[in-house]
C-alpha cells in the first residue's frame, strides 16, 4: 500500500490387429524403404525417445502405420519444416505432471463437446482390460503418476487415433477412447492426466484454437531454450502482475540495511512454505471441503473455508510459483490496483486489498511511503480428533526508499495469529524508527484488521508446501478445478 492512497485412409481396430503380429517381422525392412531423403524425418526426432517408456515402446510399430513418434515435438527441426505424416509425441513446456489449470479444462472441455477435438486416456502399469468407463476411471485415480497419459487429437485425426490405439493395446497399455463419453468423466481424465501428449498433423496445425495441446503444434522452441517461450512462460505471465517481487529481498530485523531494491515494494505478499506436523501424501476434496491423508492412513480434517476461497488460493501459489513472486497486490500513489490475477475479482482479493488499506489507518505519523504486509512464518499441528489447525506469523511493516531508491523497513510490527483462538496478538515492534509510534497506538485493531489475512497466508503456505512435497492430489480434483470463485469485482483504483 501506498501511503498516499490507500490434423489417411481408415483401418478397422480387428484389421489392424489381424496384421499387426506380421507388420512387426518386417518393421525392419520397412524403417530401411522408408527412409526416402524427402522425409528426413528419422534424423530429426529427437534421440530422447529411447528414454521415454511410451513412446520408444510404440514407435517402430507405429512407424508401420505412417506415423512417427517425437519426444518433442515443438523441436527446431521437426518443428519448423512441412509435416508429412501424423505423429504422437510430447511437449517441452508439459513435462510430467504438468497438470491442467481451470481455463485450460474449461477449454477443452467445450471444444470436446463441440466435437472438435477428442482424446486417448492412456493408462500404464498393470491395467485390466476391457473396463468401462467408469471402472476405468477409478482404476485411472489409483494408478501411479508415469501410468497415466492423455493424448488430445483433432477430431479429423481419429484414423491415426485408433491405430495408436490399436497398437497400444497390443503392447499391454490400457485406453479409453473418449469418443461419445459424458463430459465429466473425460474432463475427469483430462484433469488428472499426469502426462499430456498430442497427435500433430497438417489439419491440426491449421486448427485454430486455444486448446494448449494444439495451439502448441508446429510451434518451434526458442534458440538455447527448452521452451516455446521468449523468457519463459513466468515472466509472460507476469505482464499483468504487481511488481514482482520476493519477500525475502526485504530482509530482517539483522540485515535490512544490506537489501537493495530498484522498485521499492508494497502491498501485500505472501512467500512462506508451511511447516506440517503430519506427513501428507494424498489430498481429498468433497462435498466441498478438503482434508489430508496422511503416510499412516489417517485422515486429517481442516478448518472451515468455503470453497471458493480454498480454489482462489490455490491458484494464488499455482501462479505465484510460475512466475516467482510473492506480490498479492499493491496500490500505488495514484490509488491504481495492480492484483494478482489468481485473485483478481474474487472475494478474497477484495478482502485483501481492504486490508493493504488498514496499516496507515493505524499508523499514520511515520516518515514512510509504502506499508507492507508479510508472512514469516506458518506451522500446521494437530489440534486434536484429527483436526489441524495453525498459527501464522506476520508483520506488517512500513518502508522508505533513500535517495538511491533502496527499501528500507523503518518500522516493524510482529504479530501472531491462531486458528484455535480466531484472534492476532501483537509479539514485538523492530526498526530504526520504532520509538515514534504513538503510545496508544491500536495494536489489537490493527492486528484484528489483518486477521482474514492471516488465515489466508497460512492456506497459501500450506498449498506451498503440498506442492513442494508433490502430495497427491486426485480425488475431487476435477471437481475442485470447476469451482466458481468469482466474486466481487476488482476496481482499477481503490
Amino acid at each position: 500500500m501506498n501511503k498516499q492512497s490507500q490434423d489417411k485412409p481408415g483401418f478397422s481396430r480387428a484389421a489392424i490387429r489381424r496384421k499387426l503380429p506380421a507388420l512387426l517381422k518386417i518393421v525392419p525392412l520397412l524403417c530401411i524403404c522408408l527412409m526416402l531423403p524427402v522425409r528426413g524425418i528419422a534424423e530429426a526426432l529427437d534421440e530422447a525417445v529411447a528414454e521415454d517408456s511410451l513412446l520408444s515402446t510404440l514407435a517402430e510399430a507405429l512407424n508401420a502405420y505412417d506415423i512417427d513418434v517425437a519426444h518433442n515435438l515443438n523441436d527446431r527441426s521437426l518443428a519448423r519444416g512441412r509435416i508429412q505424416q501424423p505423429r504422437l509425441g510430447r511437449f517441452p513446456d508439459l513435462p510430467l505432471n504438468t497438470m491442467v489449470t481451470s481455463s485450460e479444462l474449461e477449454l477443452w472441455e467445450f471444444e470436446f463437446e463441440q466435437g472438435a477435438i477428442n482424446g486417448l486416456a492412456v493408462l500404464g502399469g498393470n491395467a485390466a482390460s476391457q473396463q468401462d468407463a467408469r471402472s476405468f476411471l477409478n482404476e485411472w485415480m489409483a494408478a501411479n503418476d508415469s501410468d497415466r497419459q492423455f493424448i488430445t487429437f483433432l477430431a479429423e485425426d481419429m484414423d491415426a487415433a485408433e491405430k495408436i490405439m490399436s497398437v497400444a493395446e497390443s503392447y499391454g497399455y490400457q485406453i479409453l477412447d473418449l469418443s461419445g463419453l459424458d463430459v465429466s468423466i473425460a474432463g475427469n481424465l483430462y484433469a488428472t492426466s499426469a502426462q499430456r501428449l498430442a497427435i500433430d498433423s497438417r489439419e491440426a496445425r491449421r486448427y485454430r484454437t486455444e486448446v494448449t495441446e494444439l495451439s502448441y503444434l508446429g510451434e518451434r522452441v526458442r534458440r538455447n531454450s527448452n521452451s516455446l517461450f521468449r523468457d519463459g512462460i513466468g515472466r509472460q505471465l507476469a505482464r499483468n502482475e504487481p511488481s514482482a517481487f520476493l519477500k525475502e529481498t526485504l530482509g530482517d530485523e539483522f540485515n535490512q540495511s544490506t537489501i537493495r531494491e530498484i522498485i521499492v515494494p508494497g502491498g501485500i505478499a505472501f512467500g512462506e512454505t508451511a511447516e506440517l506436523a503430519i506427513t501428507a501424501i494424498e489430498m481429498h476434496f468433497d462435498s466441498g471441503v478438503l482434508r489430508l491423508v496422511d503416510d499412516a492412513g489417517s485422515v486429517w480434517s481442516l478448518p472451515a473455508l468455503e470453497p471458493k476461497s480454498l480454489k482462489t488460493l490455490f491458484d494464488l501459489v499455482e501462479r505465484s510459483e510460475a512466475i516467482q513472486s510473492d506480490a498479492i497486490v499493491d496500490i500505488d500513489e495514484e490509488r491504481r490496483v495492480r492484483m494478482s490475477s489468481a485473485l483478481r475479482n474474487t472475494d478474497i482479493g477484495m478482502k485483501i486489498l481492504h486490508a493493504d488499506t488498514m496499516p496507515f489507518e493505524y499508523v499514520a505519523n511515520l516518515p514512510v511511503t509504502k506499508s507492507v504486509i508479510i508472512d514469516t512464518a506458518v506451522d500446521w499441528s494437530a489440534e486434536g480428533n484429527d483436526l489441524l489447525g495453525f498459527e501464522t506469523e506476520y508483520e506488517v511493516r512500513f518502508l522508505s526508499a533513500d535517495n538511491m531508491r533502496i527499501a528500507q523497513t523503518r518500522v516493524a510490527l510482529e504479530y501472531e495469529y491462531s486458528s484455535v483462538s480466531a484472534a492476532s496478538s501483537f509479539e514485538d515492534s523492530w526498526g530504526r524508527d520504532v520509538r515514534q509510534l504513538r503510545e496508544n497506538l491500536d495494536y489489537t485493531g490493527l492486528g484484528e484488521s489483518m486477521a482474514e489475512v492471516a488465515q489466508f497466508a497460512a492456506w497459501t503456505a500450506l498449498f506451498r508446501r503440498l506442492k513442494a512435497d508433490n502430495v497427491t492430489f486426485l480425488q475431487g480434483r476435477y471437481e475442485f478445478m470447476k469451482v466458481d470463485k468469482s466474486g466481487e469485482t476488482t476496481p482499477t483504483r481503490y
